[in-house]
């Protein structure tokens, strides 16, 4: 019950709130995040509150959704509240609002007002206490920072067991390291659950933030990275246990996160996680599966990283197929070759690829569709897999387009079929993937391998057939090719007659699809090709005259179709070139030519090199022939892009020009043309840019040159502008916009038109025709909108109003390419465009419209505003816009409290000057000094809207102060005008703002200017570093160092230089600066402080300033032990000499406190009262000599005096005035022993640091003064150093020897016995450390020292000195001292014996004199005659009664000890016989500290000489063993306790043994017969006293030495016997003989190895005597001692006979008539039966009868212990006794 009371009470206290413990409250109340304890606990919660609600309306400015507290935590009802009082169920649910308080705000911890409003819910709700794992947690992303710091000083003892591994970082202070969290994660189950449901938590309330989502994605996935590592460990079998355990653990967290498709980043983080766990753990295919399927739902916004996570887990699938969902998500995803090519540089996308093909050729052999197949090539084309798996895509592909796996025929399947064979041409001719395609061929089966052949072996006509690399088996093949294909579609080409006059026409024709498609499929075959072209739709008779037949051509090889079909394509114009006689002017095809020399694939370039020539001998023959008519008519003139303007609008160039065009401008770099694709842009580039004048070209023909350029250039423009073809719009446009003008002609002016119709025409139109002929729809629209010219203001205007779109046809893609354009032809605008341009983005940057298109031009209209360069017109109309809104005084809320936001008209007013200033602060440069003065103005307008608003706009201060900062530091000389500069509103900025970081950057600001404008910044220096010391320097970040060094630099000096022009005395001035830095000791941070506060004291002079720094600390924190080793520190970093000058200033100082008028000390120092003075200069010199006392600052001291130069001179100068200054102020108040202590203390230190020599030289120097204090004090000085041990090698050894004869005479002649015995001390040293050295010198000191000024001095003190200085003298002197020892050993021997006589002896003087013994002893030994040696130990005796004390109990027994070594062993052992009386007249302590001498004595011999003195040694031992009977024969007062008596026996025995152990058996025979004679040859009562005492020293000696000394027994058998048989057991005395006696034997018999005991000689009187003593068990108890024996006894005969001999003597006492002896019997055979067991039980026959009758026993008591031993006995036969007795 005790028990059971005691838990639940401990538990009642463990869980108690400490409602009635006032302390304990209070103690909880200080827990504070941001004061300290101190501070916190005198705060009432109405202060408090007002303080944490300024903060909670600032936070809610920041975000609307914490006014949702504002009825609950921050309610005025809310300071009344206590947790202590509420329910359960109100408890409960005020943690649901403090968990969701606290997890909305865990994003904005490191702002100020975030962490008002948690010192709120600490100290009214103790959520640190109640809510200590979402508060932990919320902190814990921060764990790198001071808050979180902050956090953990507060927690409370009992926390959750999950945050245990945070106990050594609480005890410590320090931040808990990354990996510490890491490793907690993956081994703590608790804290695992509690951060992953905390992070789940918050995205599910939508209060999720970046600093956590990042923090718990990266610390997861390393964690489970260690999970699983760790789950390797051991079997396999327990390997997949442990590993499905941690996929348990981590899915259901990964699978919520993966659901919340609002939430982004925990998306990402879920991917990093799953990424880590597949590619370390095999997972089934159905997880991955899963997996892959969570990963691509919604993943519209985090598709790259979604992609890499599928990248991971399609790699570890076995099979390559992809789940439904999965696919579906991938197919629909825009640009996803771009996004998988981008991620082959890290990643092996090649399994997704494959599998994503293999998936489409699937559904495609369902149901034919485009856009499957063109996504199935641009995969193919993207060249993202390996030959062998491009090889097992191919394989279904080449099946299905043979329709060996196509479903049943259907309507569909030829169009399949025929796509995928253009399909796997285009793929064969591609100049990325063709060599794969082709490569890949030969890892198929032969089937599939023969398919593939058939289709790439087509080759082209055969003129081009000699440069391919065909062999003649696929040529064969190619001959056997089935004309099938080509017929079908040839059939569904329309028969009647087309209407197209051009297929470049801008309208749509209905006959080109199905023309086309022919045209790619007799690409195969030359004949089918001829069969081709004899078309009628084409009309090919008819192409000189209407552009139908050329078109068509044109289109084909600028469209999307495969290599060999572009080629083809311009084969048949070439081929018709050339058969045919143009009588037309071509000049039509000449663009697209370009087009085709510009191609990629070198195929086609080829074949437009052939149609070059052949247009280039067609034009050279209708040259010669001179026809106007081929002059005149123009093919295609006014048709060939359709009937209307686009054909209209087309400048042709002239005959002439053609033919010049061709000749000079193609012709000349045709090769070149075929081998690289931009060669003919860099040649055109080249061709149309002004060229080089030479000395024959005239102005004539450099003019028409100019023209040929600017027509060349006017007709291409035109047919760019007015084709429908926007692959050659692409091709083109980049060449042309390089050309900015030719002549008077601008390029930008003739491709207007275009980017008119593209703003036009919208981005939806643009990007079908983009991705129809693919093109990429981007890259096109950035070159549309590189026509924009800066020069043409409708341009711009143009590029304003695609952004504005209002009706949003643009399209985001279009407003980017015209923000993208602004930016680049920024620069080149005119000052008044760009004024109009930078009011129209800054609209677009403040619209708060929640429209995507708003949103997008608010972020690019920002990002223009800030890359691009503003003018300082452009700023200045900013800024004025911005003055108008800072000088706007909004209007006071009514409240008496300050509403939660500004008023709501101020509230675009706000964004838009933040808006601009953020534009000011990224526009800095030099040239924009003239805005420093409206900067200023807007401070000082934002100052006064928080005057009348009451909000802080932080923010906006800012980014004032920075872009001020900024401007100054740009320019590298900056004169501004004073007036502009406004110090008294940055002043205030900085004492009044609650934010750090403003006035981190404000007093960033201040270190600039007061390199500017000093005069401005000193005025006002005292209320910065005033403010600096409260509040910045507390921080313990390094950005905040930085601040408070770089203000110190730059604002100090100029300081220092003002204050000395203003004040005579620079102290005066100095005094407040350091009062101010001296004040914020307490709050800067510990590292800090050293290296803020040397770099102070380097700025202000550290000779001149340091000591009154050291004074202010002292007085403003005299109890804080961190002062002393700060300062300390601080003095360590100076020289010597600043240190000397320190002290000296220091001193005086301290002098000047008792001056009528104090000059010095009213700057440093408010002592109060006149009467306090003395207490205050006692502290400071306390205070100085602890501080120069350090070990470090003597040793500097010192280093400083060893070279004897000009420095070293001076350095004695100011040593030997600051000494003066020291020794003055002593005498000034002699009365004061604080005073006294302190000046003799600072005078040690002082001295101590100088060399031997100058030490002796000052100290004699004060030795003449008649002073006694003075000398006494010098004297002590140089015994300090003395005690140091610190000399130079040879002149401070003759220095010291040297000062002896002084130190003499001053014993002798001075009065003074404080300074006497400070002398001797001195001369104890040097004789010790030197005296080896001047034997001669020692021994004159020697006499001295036993002259009676010392060793006869009246003054205990003295003596005890002497004694100590002998001690010292004797181990110099050694065999020198004996002509002393006569008159020193008697005299010390006499003092100290007379002194114990008296009781007046000291520990002190009673160790001296010991120490002087011991030296005798160790040195001269010889010098201690017998009476002496009898003395001593005598003295001894008596010290050992004193009882003086465990240190004179040690110091005694060392000497003794060295008696019982140094004494020769006969005189030794005769002393001892000698003194034997005295010692046991002494006492026990007396005689065992003799016996130990002894003992020690018979250690430290041979056995041999052991053997020489038994007989003295056996006599000492006599005497001993005769202590009982001496003293209990006659028993007085003075008469030894019997435990004292047995001690002593103790010691005895002890010697007794090992004597034993050095002499042969012969000697110790001899002597043990003589002992066992003498202890039985006395009266009866001596003898049985001897006896006992004999008896237990054989106890210890066959219990010691065993079976060795068995035999001895012999000699005490009898006796032994004889002791048994007559026992009087009503005498004490002799029953303990008999208990002895037992005793010895059993050990005796425990020991037998011999046999000893089995003869019967030995055994019978022995066994005899010791079964009668059963007949005295109604006497006295025999269990203990009696039993055992006789047990002992038949262990050690182990014989039958014996046996049965004992057995009957013990059962014929079961049939006693006394109880008690049958009793004992039992016991006694019990006893028996459980040492021999079965061999005992050999008699159990014999015992039955006796056991029968024992069952029947009248005594209770003897029949339960028979019933035992029944027991024992079963037990050991392993059987019932029962049948047997019955």
């Amino acid at each position: 019950m005790a028990t059971t009371l005691a838990s639940q009470l401990a538990q009642i206290r463990v869980q108690s709130t400490n409602a009635l413990d006032l302390k304990a409250q209070k103690k909880a109340h200080s827990k504070s995040l941001l004061f300290d304890p101190h501070h916190a606990v005198t705060q009432d919660f109405d202060t408090l509150f007002q303080l944490c609600y300024e903060g909670y309306q600032e936070i809610c400015q920041l975000d609307q959704r914490f006014l949702n507290f504002a009825g609950s935590l921050f309610s005025e009802q809310s300071k009344q509240e206590d947790r202590t009082q509420m329910t359960a169920a109100q408890n409960k649910s005020l943690d649901n609002v403090l968990e969701d308080f606290m997890s909305l705000v865990g994003g904005r911890l490191l702002l100020k007002p975030a962490m008002k409003t948690m010192e709120w819910l600490v100290r009214r709700f103790s959520v640190h206490q109640y809510n200590t794992t979402c508060f932990v947690l919320t902190f814990l992303p921060y764990h790198t920072s001071p808050l979180f710091l902050s956090a953990l000083a507060i927690l409370p003892k009992r926390r959750p067991a999950a945050f245990k591994f945070l106990q050594p970082y609480l005890q410590s202070s320090t931040n808990p390291p990354r990996h510490t969290i890491v490793h907690t994660v993956a081994h703590n189950q608790d804290f695992f659950s509690a951060f992953n449901l905390y992070t789940l938590n918050g995205c599910r309330r939508k209060q999720q933030y970046p600093a956590l989502l990042s923090f718990w994605s990266s610390v997861t996935s390393e964690a489970v990275a260690l999970m699983v590592d760790r789950s390797r460990l051991g079997r396999l079998k327990l390997q997949r246990q442990n590993q499905e355990d941690v996929v348990m653990r981590i899915m259901p967290t990964i699978a919520e996160g993966l659901s919340m498709q609002q939430v982004p980043d925990i998306r990402i983080g879920c991917y990093m996680i799953l990424t880590v766990l597949s590619s370390k753990v095999s997972l089934s295919e159905a997880v991955l599966a899963a997996a892959m399927d969570l990963v691509v739902t919604g993943w519209d916004d985090i598709r790259h990283a979604g992609l890499i996570c599928l990248v991971v887990l399609s790699q570890q699938r076995q099979a390559v197929t992809l789940p439904q969902k999965t696919f579906r998500a991938l197919v629909a995803t825009k640009h996803l070759s771009d996004d998988l090519i981008l991620l082959k540089q890290h990643y092996k996308p090649e399994k997704l690829v494959l599998g994503l093909i293999l998936e489409t050729v699937k559904r495609l052999g369902k149901c034919g569709n485009a856009e499957r197949l063109r996504f199935v090539r641009v995969l193919l084309e993207a060249n993202l897999m390996q030959p062998n798996s491009v090889a097992a895509a191919l394989t279904p592909m080449l099946r299905l387009s043979k329709g060996i796996v196509l479903c049943p025929p259907s309507k569909d399947e030829f169009d399949t079929r025929s796509a995928l064979n253009d399909l796997l041409l285009y793929l064969a001719d591609s100049e990325n993937v063709g060599s794969t395609i082709r490569l890949s061929l030969e890892d198929l089966k032969a089937e599939d391998r023969q398919i593939g052949l058939e289709l790439i072996s087509v080759q082209h006509p055969r003129d081009g057939l000699d440069k391919q690399e065909t062999d003649v088996e696929m040529q064969d093949v190619g001959r056997e090719v089935s004309s099938t294909h080509f017929e079908e579609l040839m059939g569904r080409i329309p028969s009647q007659t087309a209407f197209e006059a051009s297929f470049l026409s801008h309208s749509e024709s209905y006959i080109f699809a199905s023309l086309s498609d022919a045209f790619v499929a007799a690409c195969r075959s030359p004949n089918q090709l001829d069969t081709f072209s004899r078309l009628s739709l084409l009309r090919k008779p008819l192409a000189t005259s209407e552009p139908l037949y050329f078109s068509f051509f044109l289109r084909i090889w600028c469209g999307n179709y495969p290599t060999s079909a572009r080629a083809a394509a311009i084969r048949m114009l070439s081929q018709y070139v050339d058969t045919e006689k143009l009588s037309v002017d071509v000049q039509v095809l000449l663009p697209y030519v370009l087009y085709a020399l510009t191609d990629p694939e070198p195929l086609v370039r080829r074949a437009a090199t052939e149609l070059t020539l052949a247009l280039a001998s067609s034009y050279g023959a209708m040259d010669n022939e001179n026809s106007d008519h081929c002059r005149q008519n123009i093919l295609g003139e006014g048709q060939i892009y359709g009937q209307g303007t686009q054909s209209e609008e087309v400048a042709w160039l002239p005959w002439e020009r053609v033919v010049e065009f061709i000749q000079d401008w193609l012709i000349p770099g045709l090769e070149e043309f075929r081998l690289d694709s931009g060669q003919l842009l860099r040649s055109f580039v080249s061709h149309l840019q002004a060229p080089a004048e030479t000395k024959e070209t005239g102005s004539n023909s450099q003019k028409a040159k100019v023209s040929m350029r600017s027509s060349i250039l006017t007709w291409l423009c035109n047919h760019v502008v007015s084709t429908s073809v926007f692959s050659l719009k692409a091709r083109l446009l980049p060449m042309l916009i390089k050309i900015p003008k030719v002549g008077q002609t601008s390029t930008f002016a003739l491709l207007k038109p275009l980017l008119t119709a593209t703003l036009a025409r919208g981005y939806e139109a643009i990007h079908e025709v983009c991705e129809k002929e693919n093109i990429n729809t981007s890259q096109y629209i950035d070159h549309v909108m590189e026509v924009a010219s800066p020069k043409d203001q409708e341009c711009v205007k143009m590029l304003q109003d695609c952004i504005s779109d209002a009706e949003a046809v643009s399209g985001p893609t279009l407003r980017l390419a015209a923000f993208r354009r602004l930016r680049n032809i920024w620069s080149s605008l005119k000052p008044p465009s760009q004024i109009s341009l930078g009011k129209f983005m800054l609209n677009l940057a403040i619209s708060t419209s929640p429209s995507d298109e708003a949103r997008l031009n608010q972020t690019e209209a920002l990002h223009t505003l800030m890359t691009v360069k503003l003018s300082i017109d452009v700023l200045q109309t900013l800024m004025k816009n911005c003055l108008n809104l800072a000088h706007d005084e909004p209007q006071k809320p009514a409240k008496r409290r300050r509403t939660v936001s500004p008023p709501q008209a101020h509230g675009d007013d706000i964004r838009r000057m933040s808006v601009i200033l953020e534009i000011v602060e990224a526009s800095v440069t030099e040239a924009n000094l003239s805005l420093v003065g409206r900067l200023f103005e807007v401070l000082s307008g934002l100052q006064g809207y928080k005057e009348h608003s009451g909000l802080e706009l932080h923010y906006l201060v800012l980014l004032v102060i920075n872009s001020i900062t900024n401007i100054l530091k740009s320019s590298t000389d900056p004169r501004i005008d004073k007036s502009d500069v406004r110090a008294d509103v940055l002043v205030d900025c900085i004492r009044n703002s609650s934010n750090p970081q403003v006035q981190q950057q404000a007093l960033l600001l201040v270190s600039v200017l007061a390199g500017i404008v000093p005069e401005l910044i000193i005025h006002n220096v005292m209320p910065i570093f005033t403010f600096m010391n409260s509040s910045i320097m507390k921080r313990t970040d390094d950005y905040s160092l930085h601040i408070v060094k770089q203000t110190m630099d730059s604002v100090i000096p100029r300081v220092m230089d003002s204050l000395r022009r203003r004040h005579k005395d620079s102290l005066a001035g100095v005094s407040e600066l350091l009062l101010s830095f001296a004040a914020a000791f307490e709050h800067i941070p510990p590292r800090r402080r050293l290296g803020l506060f040397q770099s102070l004291m380097d700025m202000i002079g550290a000779d001149e300033f340091l000591f009154a720094l050291l004074i202010l600390l002292q007085d403003k924190f005299p109890r804080n032990k961190r002062i002393l080793q700060f300062s300390v520190d601080l003095l360590d970093c100076y020289q010597a000499r600043t240190q000397l000058q320190t002290i000296e200033r220091y001193v005086a100082t301290v002098l000047d406190l008792f001056k009528p008028k104090p000059t010095l000390s009213t700057h440093l120092i408010n002592t109060g009262l006149a009467s306090n003075s003395q207490q205050c200069a006692a502290n400071m010199l306390s205070h100085l000599a602890a501080l120069f006392g350090d070990q470090r600052l003597v040793s500097k001291s010192s280093r400083a005096f060893l070279p004897s130069d000009d420095h070293t001179d001076s350095l004695r100068s100011l040593l030997s005035r600051t000494i003066a200054q020291i020794l003055m102020l002593s005498q000034k108040q002699p009365k004061s022993e604080n005073m006294s202590l302190s000046c003799q203390k600072l005078l040690d230190i002082l001295l101590d640091g100088l060399p031997m020599i100058d030490l002796i030289s000052t100290i004699q120097g004060l030795l003449k003064d008649a002073n006694a204090q003075t000398s006494l004090g010098a004297l002590k000085s140089f015994e300090l150093r003395l005690s140091k041990k610190k000399f130079e090698p040879v002149a401070g050894q003759d220095a010291c020897l040297g000062f002896l004869p002084q130190l003499t005479s001053i014993i002798q002649e001075s009065t003074n016995e404080p300074t006497q015995r400070t002398a001797l001390t001195c001369i104890d040293t040097i004789v010790e450390t030197f005296g080896k050295k001047d034997v001669g010198a020692v021994m004159d000191a020697t006499s001295t020292v036993i002259g009676a000024q010392c060793l006869g001095a009246a003054k205990e003190e003295m003596q005890i000195t002497s004694l100590l200085s002998l001690s010292t003298i004797v181990e110099v002197l050694g065999d020198e001292f004996i002509a002393f020892v006569p008159q020193t050993l008697p005299k010390a021997l006499d003092s100290l014996n007379s002194k114990l006589d008296d009781g007046a002896c000291s520990e002190r003087f009673h160790n001296a004199g010991y120490s002087f013994f011991s030296a005798l002893l160790m040195y001269t030994p010889w010098a201690i005659t017998g009476p002496n040696l009898d003395l001593l130990l005598r003295v001894s005796h008596g010290s050992a009664n004193a009882d003086l004390g465990e240190s004179c109990s040690t110091e005694r027994w060392a000497t003794l000890g060295l008696v019982a070594k140094q004494i020769e062993a006969k005189a030794c052992c005769a002393a001892l016989s000698r003194t034997w009386g005295n010692a046991t007249t002494e006492g026990p302590e007396a005689l065992k500290e003799h016996l130990w001498i002894l003992e020690t004595l018979i250690a430290g011999l041979s056995k041999s000489a052991v053997g020489r003195h038994s007989e003295d040694i056996a006599m000492l031992l006599t005497k001993a063993f005769d202590l009982r009977r001496i003293q209990f024969s006659n028993r007085t007062e003075d008469s030894y306790e019997d435990s004292e008596v047995d001690e002593v026996e103790e010691a005895t025995n002890k010697v007794a043994i090992a004597m034993v152990y050095k002499i042969n058996d012969t000697i110790f025979r001899l002597i043990f017969a003589q002992f066992v004679e003498w202890a039985a040859s006395s009266s009866a009562v001596a003898t049985t006293h001897r006896q006992t005492t004999l008896y237990g020293f054989l106890t210890q000696f066959f219990d010691g030495l065993k079976s060795i000394v068995t035999s001895y027994a012999g000699l005490i058998l009898e006796n032994a016997a004889d002791i048994l048989e007559k026992v009087d057991i009503s005498d004490l005395a002799s029953k303990l003989l008999w208990t002895k006696v037992l005793e010895t034997l059993q050990k005796c018999f425990t020991h037998d190895q011999d046999g000893f005991w089995q003869t019967p000689t030995h055994f019978t009187p022995i066994s005899t005597a010791l079964l009668n003593q059963l007949k005295h068990a109604a006497n006295i108890p025999l269990t203990s001692e009696l039993i055992p024996t006789i047990t002992e006894l038949a262990i050690a005969v182990d014989s039958p006979n014996h046996h049965k001999t004992l057995n009957a003597s013990i059962l014929k006492y079961t049939r006693s008539d006394n109880a008690a002896v049958r009793l004992v019997a039992v016991q006694c055979q019990r006893s028996l039966t459980n040492r021999l067991g079965e061999e005992w039980l050999a008699l159990l026959p014999e015992m039955l009868p006796f056991i029968s009758e024992l069952q029947e026993d009248d005594d209770e008591t003897v029949e339960r212990e028979t019933l035992a031993w029944i027991k024992k006995i079963e037990d050991v036969l392993g059987e019932s006794l029962s049948p047997m007795l019955h």
